[in-house]
């Protein structure tokens, strides 16, 4: 494998309060022109633990098809990864090519992007208070949105830090039909992450004090197969990119490195599908061939230990975003073809 997964040390710096604003400001949203149905920007309260006060501004963007598939109106509840936004599943660039949420769309189901808080257009509360169970609390509370909507199947899509958001929901509260996993196998052995990653503080300004975002230039390396993926979407990827709570990712990347057995994924019921790249920066290179779905697999299962389904699948010649590689189109037929036979 070409790639490593310590290629993330070291390649995360704090924004300052007027770029990070500005970030969250220039958020791209393309769902609004969405191709095969009608979209709209939703907006809603959502607390941060249970017992406290629904204070904070949970964003996003509820989409429903043109012509819904045979049977039960299904949606997908879609949780990007840390330092994108909701535009990761319905990219402003050529969305017959990149946008899932049009994939979707056309695909008969119903789609709800959102902003995970401390991204986008959603409310940034400090950082300290933005841990793993804060934002798995906050997809709960979205999941409740679109039961209240009438949705009965519905089916959690993570990519990368968003699954692990997705994961730690569907364990701790068993509210989504199906969970896919995307840009997220599991590490084996302490991950060179931890206690590498230099931060340092970029503004007094206490609501944005410790969030995190990649250093420039490293984008392209770090979520993307450079020699298939198209250099004016690593270019638009590098010069929108977001930010993210360092507690969050902290938090998270310990919840993550937990030995099969007593890790958190050990308590979906569910069925899941993980699918990622073989070409992924990020989770391969180290202990794990994804060019060999077998050992990819047995890997996987350690860890999906109660759920009522596993499946596994990687996909050539692409790097960490999946949306984001010409092979879009398989990665979602694979997604797709799994969620509906489950």
């Amino acid at each position: 494998m070409k790639h490593k997964r310590w290629w993330l040390a070291g390649r995360l710096l704090v924004v300052g309060s007027v770029s990070g604003l500005l970030i969250a400001a220039t958020v791209a949203n393309a769902a609004a022109d969405s191709l095969s149905g009608s979209c709209q920007d939703v907006s809603f309260g959502v607390a941060l633990a249970t017992g406290q006060p629904a204070n904070q501004t949970l964003s996003g963007t509820y989409c429903t098809p043109a012509v819904w598939a045979s049977g039960a109106h299904d949606v997908d509840v879609l949780v990007h990864g840390a330092t994108y936004n909701r535009s990761y599943w319905d990219w402003p660039q050529d969305a017959p090519a990149y946008s899932y949420v049009n994939r979707t769309l056309q695909a008969g189901r119903a789609t709800f992007a959102y902003d995970q808080l401390g991204s986008g257009t959603s409310s940034h509360p400090l950082s300290t208070w933005l841990t793993i169970d804060a934002q798995a609390y906050v997809m709960h509370q979205a999941v409740a949105w679109l039961q209240g909507q009438g949705y009965m199947q519905i089916t959690a899509v993570g990519h990368s830090f968003g699954s692990m958001t997705a994961i730690h929901e569907a364990a701790a509260y068993h509210d989504v039909n199906r969970l896919v996993v995307t840009g997220l196998f599991h590490a084996n052995g302490p991950s060179a992450l931890v206690g590498t990653t230099q931060f340092i503080p970029a503004s007094l300004d206490p609501a944005l004090l410790g969030y995190i975002t990649t250093l420039p230039g490293s984008r392209g390396a770090l979520f993307y197969d450079t020699a298939t993926a198209d250099p004016a979407v690593i270019a638009y990827d590098e010069a929108h990119k977001d930010m993210v709570s360092s507690t969050y990712f902290g938090t998270g990347l310990t919840e993550f490195e937990v030995p099969a057995g007593l890790n958190i994924a050990a308590g979906i019921t569910a069925p899941v599908l993980s699918i990622s790249g073989q070409e992924d920066a990020i989770t391969c290179g180290i202990t794990l061939d994804c060019t060999n779905n077998t050992q990819v697999a047995a890997n996987e299962a350690a860890y999906y230990t109660a759920t009522s389904s596993l499946t596994t699948a990687t996909v050539p010649n692409t790097g960490h975003d999946l949306n984001l590689h010409p092979s879009a189109a398989a990665s979602f037929g694979v997604i797709n073809g799994w969620i509906t036979t489950h």
